[in-house]
């Protein structure tokens, strides 16, 4: 026969005892564990007729000649009573040793007995049917620990418990597990109840809990009626969690009989316990924070007035308070303070917290205050936080600048909020201070700017005025010559009117600049604006007996420029050019132009046979107002930079390495 699984067995509400030929135990349910108290790994292995009582001699041979046989008879009960079933005994097979008996017990007809049984049919549905965990426990085993302890002469029981950890865990084995419900399994599992019921108990109680259990022990033997307390367990699977633990003791059952034991599941509330208290020692420590100003408001008229607009439809309140101008104020009456901490005191003057518990926000913020009405308008539209600046006002009136952060409750119905701010008084005057100079020093530019415009001015038509002036005086002299040379005469007068043409271009430029009007930019070519501008200086190069040189590449691409600006640029090199070279003796002064292009860069060198540069002159070449002449500006090197950054170039400087200085005007090509 093939023997059926022990949690099949389980599945029935009647005791299932399988054995040998009817002596030894070979399978017992939990049914059979809940009528006569032995648990299945107690009773296998065991001789039945020693356990529980033998057979009838007739329900044996019915058996062995029939295969069945049925009735009734009187067995032991592990706690030495003794009850009457009724029993249904066969044979597996002929040829099968198994022995399989399924019993229950006998019901009387005594009313008092049929109340018990109705009363305990009442109590297994409740102890199935609660959603805790209840423990049917035998505590026999713990009575006759409790019994050799006291003949060993301990009379402090508590202390010999507390003392004893030992013989904590030992009680705890020797508690039977005689019943448990469906709860248990979920909070206690995994497993089946038979895999509940045979673990030993102490499994179940971490070390750090056995003082948990002593305490229950005690409890028991000081006569108190239940205990309750709250404890860890552990489940099978070793997970540990905390439980609310309670005990109800019956007269009569400590150290005898049965015990009924419940576990609550409080991991939940624990750890929400837990949370709170971290909460609130969180805000304890944000509340002691001496740079932070952190208050908490109530208005829980203001919740009532949003939760009315709301159901009136209002979704818009910053038009709502458009059309009722007085409605910031009325909230700023119903903020109140309701807790606030030392820098909150310090900020508003205060003497103690007491002057400001209770107080609402009127006199302590402006009439209409836009911030405050930016935060209430957050506020209404559910967002959580709100940030600004905000100029509130001391008890005394003496205002103060702080940084105001609103952070609202979760719950929207509860009209609370938490406010941080931290006074920033010293910053706002520091950020007015910065931005007076930054006024004065944006005036003083516009001054400088203006003399600049004046000197550059005076600096761009210099030239060919000096122009000018210089042709002027040599026609007047052919002019008184004895013989008068007409055609010199011509090229003279010729060259007066494209100077005072030239001055009238530079001033438009200039006026151009000025008014930020677009110039135009157009293709040029090198070599012409070089020969245009030798030409303009040709008068000053000849007087001065200066040689020039041109050094050029064969092919040279054209740049995007402004002629008239570029023509400037040159004319003001080579004019730096000539004025360097007016302690250098004559038949020495020479500058050497050169043309070139690399990697799309033209490059054109003004460089001249003078005493080189400076070493404060190399280390800012573009200062502006210095100059080594005695009526110069110093501002042209400054307008050459300009120029050619505004063509998307730049002016290099550099000296020569057998004497003289060399700048270099290096454009894009077009």
């Amino acid at each position: 026969m093939q023997r059926v699984p022990a949690e099949l067995l389980d599945l029935s509400s009647e005791s299932m005892i399988s054995t040998a030929d009817g002596a030894l135990i070979t399978s017992w349910n939990l049914a059979a564990t809940a009528i006569y108290g032995w648990q299945p790994q107690e009773a296998l292995g065991e001789a039945l007729a020693d356990l529980v009582g033998p057979y009838p001699d007739t329900a044996i041979e019915e058996v062995r000649n029939r295969g069945i046989w049925e009735g009734r008879i009187e067995r032991r009960r592990r706690d030495r009573s003794t009850c009457t079933v009724r029993i249904r005994l066969a044979r597996a097979a002929q040829a099968d040793r198994e022995w399989m008996e399924v019993s229950s017990p006998v019901e009387t007809g005594h009313p008092a007995e049929i109340a018990l049984a109705a009363s305990e049919y009442r109590y297994r549905n409740l102890f199935g049917a609660v959603a805790a965990s209840f423990w049917e426990l035998d505590f026999s085993g713990v009575g006759a620990l409790l019994r050799e302890v006291r003949e060993q002469g301990v009379t402090d029981i508590a202390a010999h418990l507390r003392a004893t950890p030992t013989l904590i865990r030992a009680m705890m084995r020797a508690t039977r597990i005689v019943d448990t419900n469906d709860r248990s399994i979920e909070m206690f599992g995994p497993g089946t109840k038979r895999d509940l019921i045979t673990t030993p108990l102490d499994q179940y109680w971490p070390e750090a809990s056995s003082a948990d259990f002593a305490e229950s022990i005690l409890s028991a033997i000081s006569g108190k009626p239940r205990h309750v307390a709250e404890t860890r367990m552990r489940a099978r699977d070793g997970r540990e969690f905390d439980a609310l633990f309670t005990v109800s003791f019956l007269p009569g059952t400590v150290g005898n009989g049965t015990l009924l034991v419940g576990f609550t599941d409080i991991s939940d509330r624990v750890q929400a316990t837990r949370q709170l208290g971290e909460a609130s020692t969180r805000r304890k420590m944000l509340m002691d924070v001496p740079t932070i100003a952190l208050s908490e408001l109530a208005a829980p008229e203001t919740s009532a007035v949003f939760k009315r607009l709301r159901a009136e439809g209002v979704t818009d309140l910053h038009a709502y308070i458009d059309a009722h101008p007085g409605f910031v104020d009325e909230v700023a009456s119903s903020l109140h303070f309701t807790a606030v901490n030392d820098a909150t005191v310090r900020l508003f003057g205060a003497r103690s917290a007491e002057d400001l518990i209770g107080r609402s926000l009127t006199g302590l913020v402006q009439p209409g205050c836009d911030v405050l009405r930016r935060s209430i308008e957050g506020a209404y539209d559910r967002q959580p936080i709100f940030q600004s600046e905000i100029r509130m006002f001391k008890l005394d009136g003496a205002p103060v600048d702080t940084l105001f952060c609103r952070v609202s409750s979760p719950d929207p119905a509860s009209g609370e909020a938490v406010i941080a701010q931290i006074d920033i008084t010293e910053q706002v005057k520091a950020r007015q201070e910065i931005e007076r100079m930054r006024q004065q020093s944006a005036h003083a530019s516009r001054i400088t700017l203006l003399g600049q415009l004046s000197a550059s001015i005076v600096h761009e038509i210099s030239q060919p005025i000096t122009a000018i002036a210089m042709h002027a005086a040599a026609a007047e002299r052919l002019a008184r010559a004895p013989e008068a040379q007409l055609e010199k005469l011509a090229r003279i007068t010729s060259q007066i009117g494209q100077n005072a043409l030239r001055t009238g271009e530079i001033v438009e430029r200039i006026r151009a600049l000025a008014a930020n009007r677009e110039i135009p930019m157009v293709s040029l070519s090198m070599t012409d604006i070089v020969a245009e501008t030798r030409l303009l200086l040709q008068q000053e190069l000849t007087e001065k007996g200066i040689q020039v040189t041109l050094a050029r590449d064969a092919v040279l691409p054209n740049v995007c420029g402004d002629r008239i600006q570029l023509q400037q640029v040159l004319a003001n090199l080579m004019v730096n050019a000539i004025q360097a070279m007016d302690g250098t003796p004559e038949g020495k002064r020479r500058i050497d132009l050169s043309l070139r292009t690399k990697e799309g860069i033209v490059l054109l060198e003004v460089a001249d046979t003078g005493p080189g540069l400076s070493a404060a002159f190399r280390a800012e070449p573009f200062q502006t107002f210095r100059t080594s002449k005695p009526d110069g500006l110093g501002i042209g090197l400054t307008i050459c930079r300009s120029i050619a950054e505004a063509h998307g170039g730049r002016i290099e400087v550099r000296d020569r390495s057998h004497g003289g200085a060399a700048f270099t005007l290096a454009l894009p090509a077009a």
